[in-house]
């Protein structure tokens, strides 16, 4: 029996798969939901140096940082750098408030984007997984607000 190739599309989707699965960012999720995950995102390829998102663009999209690393920018002062694995954008993404910061490619790095859209139409698409989803998003903002929260008692005093 001859072998079923795949289309194009599919054959993309389990090359971001692979990607993604490499991340600790998806170590949550079993390899066939990091699979329909991809079939919602767009990657994004920045060079060194190229800006990413710029502080004060309306936004309601997510990142997360399959290779390289981003700089977090504000007032062209650097606050921190988010590595592979890593978020940025959760909170554009549920709210579509303007970004609090910039990002720029710290070296070359690939991102894959997710926009409210797409993440609406996986909610519908995949119930059980957008809640997983968007559980693992209120996870991240509560742990950076906490973390914001210690520090700013610290600088306090």
């Amino acid at each position: 029996m001859p072998e079923k190739k795949q289309s194009p599309n599919a054959e993309l989707y389990a090359k971001y798969a692979e990607i993604l699965e490499k991340t600790k960012w998806a170590s949550e999720f079993s390899w066939n939901n990091v699979r329909k995950i991809c079939h919602y995102i767009e990657p994004v390829r920045a060079k060194k140096g190229a800006t990413v998102f710029k502080e004060g663009d309306q936004a309601n999209s997510l990142g997360i940082i399959v290779k390289g690393s981003i700089d977090i920018v504000k007032q062209e002062n650097r606050l921190s750098t988010l590595k592979s694995s890593q978020t940025f954008g959760e909170m554009s993404l549920i709210d579509g408030e303007p970004r609090s910061a910039s990002g720029i490619a710290a070296e070359e790095t690939i991102i894959f984007f997710m926009g409210e859209q797409a993440l609406i139409k996986l909610c519908e698409d995949n119930p059980k997984l957008g809640v997983q989803l968007l559980w693992k998003f209120s996870k991240l903002i509560s742990q950076r607000l906490r973390r914001t929260s210690s520090m700013l008692v610290d600088f306090m005093g």
